[in-house]
């Protein structure tokens, strides 16, 4: 009775060990997943940001200036790809100037690209973190 019980005991511990294993193994799969998506998501976004960036420079000079965004962004459309995209294009002045960097009253796609990607969605810890660092050296 000893040896059966005992016997029971271990295959049951053999049993659980081999679901242990195969849970572990997944979510490190899942892991790789998510870093995989995040990747695709940002290359998405990228494109999505040239592709509104293409059309916003009408000239097609490599730059828009303040008249060409503000054009754009009174059309309802623009406004709503750019809300899909997590950027607030409510105030066209101040979402300008965020990515004006070199500050020539022009922006790049370059400008423009890191621009939004800077500017999706809420705040993070960090961008609070630096604001309030940045307030105190003033």
């Amino acid at each position: 009775l000893v040896f059966i019980c005992f016997t029971q005991m271990a295959v049951l511990n053999v049993i659980t060990g081999f679901f242990c294993q195969n849970a572990i193994e997944s979510a490190r799969l899942d892991g790789d997943l998510a870093a995989q998506t995040l990747i695709a998501e940002k290359k998405m976004y990228h494109e999505q940001i040239m592709e509104i960036f293409s059309v916003m420079d009408q000239d097609e000079s490599g730059s828009i200036t303040i008249q060409e965004m503000a054009e754009h962004l009174i059309k309802e459309e623009t406004r709503a790809y750019f809300e899909c995209l997590g950027v607030d294009a409510s105030d066209v002045w101040t979402l300008f100037k965020l990515m004006d960097v070199d500050r020539t009253s022009r922006i790049d796609q370059g400008e423009f690209i890191a621009g939004c990607m800077r500017l999706k969605g809420s705040a993070k810890g960090l961008d609070v973190a630096k604001l309030a660092a940045e307030h105190r050296y003033m």
